[in-house]
């Protein structure tokens, strides 16, 4: 399998494999577009593919010990970029690390990607004989159309009959920093939020988690230890995934209580005491029994393992309680915002929770997290007082030159962050420096949280979260919107936001002549597919997938969500702040 954004390395990759092997045949599957086919521009010339040229370095590879042999070497493009979770739900891991940015500047590298992301969109419509209907928010998102449609056009021109149906599908693209308040949250509506927000992640792995099998399979010896393999969610089975995505964490428990019933109940396994009341320390004594009486057996059910190692170590994460501190906050701030508005204090007492915030076992992080959620909240609706962002900027730079200060006393902790690794490369070795390098730091903080809530400024539909204070006070996400709206009954009603890119200047005209009575609602096709640049969370994706329950009937569309990624809060401190 080959995918890359730069060909030179691959090539080795093959040439190595190649020189300690011996192969008659070579088939090879390129998720990496050729420039021979029609990628037109999609890379610098120098970084572009050419399967022509490839296909010769492979055979006078496979001949360097026998010149005189005939080798059979086979190149096939194919759009691998996506992963499913469950039916209705995919991410596109080649594409993992993309984020919209906050200015109008969008770097070269972010503009390759964006094109070879189109060009995959294409291909991979192309391949089902899909048309499409392309819908964007957000600027990124309106570039990424403009490349979709323009391959679309190229695909149209050369098509030819094909016996397969076509299949009308409306893709909505939506930039990510346009609701980083969503993104931020430390709800757990959905168990597999807190999977990924408890558990590390999965080695080179932006979508899995690494599962700590130890409990199972006993502890490696110190010589083994980095051979140590961990567990993964990738094999999970249908319909646990959709438990993960669609449950709390009651619900889990019960199944893994389930689960770990229909383990002992086997013939060879003798009957054990289950707790009546099921928690995560229940579930692990009851395994801990499991163990110790039928080790052995227990590699048949490794993959039921994997899932009630995850609901375990998830439910009795020594974070719990920080997440639980977080979660009052974030439902404080929109209490805070949606009463008292412009009079609002919430910088404040974040100020102060900044400053004590080892006493009350938080980290810098989680805070700069629960920053963005609050200022992308608020967005332009409220205006917090200079003297309060003053203050809470003080609180970050004074918190940031202490994690300076920690760092530099112990710089070789095993695990470190992208917030760490920032501040160990920052070169400030004394305190004066530590001071201006923190300083320096937090201003920049201050800049790009008034950037985000600037984000949803030009939006009319979307501009806003937060309902009324006359109503139930809560946060809307534009996923929901978007998707509420999607399902509306009232098509009359045009989505200002959401804006259609004509196919072709033609159909384009023809709209205008007809007064704009043949615009299109993305209900009008039987497929909807909201792909969010940046990622999307697992909130989210179980909170679409209710909404597109709710309005199940035989008009509606079947909707599908992707994302670049999986994304808990800290991923977005990561990508917004340090990278």
């Amino acid at each position: 399998m080959y995918f890359s954004r730069d060909p030179a390395f691959y090539q080795r990759t093959i040439k190595m494999i190649l020189a300690k092997n011996t192969f008659d045949v070579c088939l090879l599957y390129c998720s990496a577009p050729c420039c021979t086919v029609s990628s037109t521009g999609i890379f610098p010339i120098e970084q572009e593919l050419n399967y022509i040229n490839l296909k010769r370095d492979i055979k006078t590879w496979m001949a360097s010990g026998n010149i005189f042999k005939e080798f059979i070497v086979d190149i096939t493009y194919i759009p691998i970029f996506i992963a499913f979770l469950n039916k209705d739900l995919f991410v596109t891991p080649p594409f993992g690390d993309m984020m919209p940015p906050l200015d109008t500047n969008i770097p070269n590298d972010t503009l390759i990607n964006l094109n070879l992301l189109a060009y995959s969109f294409c291909n991979l419509f192309d391949s089902i004989n899909a048309t499409i209907d392309v819908y964007s928010i957000g600027r990124l998102s309106d570039h990424l159309a403009e490349n979709v449609e323009n391959y679309i056009s190229s695909i149209n021109q050369r098509a030819v009959s094909s016996e397969v149906p076509e299949i009308g599908v409306s893709l909505i693209l939506v930039d990510r920093t346009l609701d980083l308040c969503t993104a931020t949250s430390n709800s757990t509506e959905s168990f597999l939020t807190k999977i990924l927000r408890t558990l590390p992640r999965l080695p080179h792995h932006d979508n899995d988690v690494a599962i700590n099998m130890e409990p199972v399979f006993g502890t490696a010896t110190e010589s083994l230890k980095s051979y140590n393999v961990p567990g993964c969610l990738a094999s999970v089975e249908k319909n646990m995934m959709d438990l993960f995505i669609s449950q709390k964490e009651k619900m889990l428990l019960n199944k893994a209580n389930q689960l770990l019933n229909d383990m002992v109940l086997t013939k060879d396994s003798p009957k054990l005491k289950m707790s009546t009341r099921i928690s995560g320390r229940s579930l692990e004594k009851v395994l801990n029994k499991i163990q110790t009486t039928n080790n052995d057996s227990l590699t048949v059910y490794i993959e039921k393992l994997e899932c009630i190692l995850a609901i375990i170590e998830a439910s009795t994460s020594q974070t719990a309680g920080q997440q639980e501190l977080l979660t009052s906050l974030e439902k404080l701030a929109l209490q805070n915002l949606s009463v008292s508005r412009e009079s609002s204090s919430i910088l404040l007492q974040l100020s102060n929770i900044i400053r004590t915030r080892i006493h009350r076992g938080l980290n810098t992080e989680n805070l700069l997290a629960l920053l963005i959620h609050v200022y992308a909240l608020a967005g332009t609706q409220i205006r917090f007082s200079t003297q309060q962002e003053r203050q809470l900027i003080e609180s970050v730079a004074d918190a940031i030159f202490e994690d300076l200060q920690a760092l530099k006393e112990n710089p070789f902790t095993s695990t470190k962050s992208t917030y760490q690794r920032t501040l160990l490369l920052s070169g400030a070795n004394d305190v004066p420096a530590a001071r201006e390098t923190a300083c320096r730091i937090a201003t920049r903080i201050s800049d790009i949280l008034r950037l985000i809530a600037e984000q949803r400024l030009t939006l009319q539909d979307y501009r806003y979260f937060m309902t009324n204070s006359q109503e139930v006070i809560k946060h809307t996400g534009i996923l929901e919107q978007i998707t509420k709206d999607v399902f509306s009954a009232d098509r009359t009603r045009e989505l200002r936001d959401i804006r259609k890119k004509s196919a072709s200047l033609i159909s384009a005209g023809f709209n205008l002549l007809l007064g704009g009575k043949t615009k299109r609602h993305p209900h009008s096709n039987p497929y909807v597919l909201i792909y969010v640049v940046g990622g999307i969370t697992a909130d989210e994706a179980k909170i679409v997938q209710e909404v597109a329950l709710a309005h199940v009937n035989k008009q509606s569309p079947n909707l599908i969500l992707a994302g670049s990624r999986l994304l808990n809060p800290l991923d977005v401190v990561d990508k917004i702040f340090f990278c």
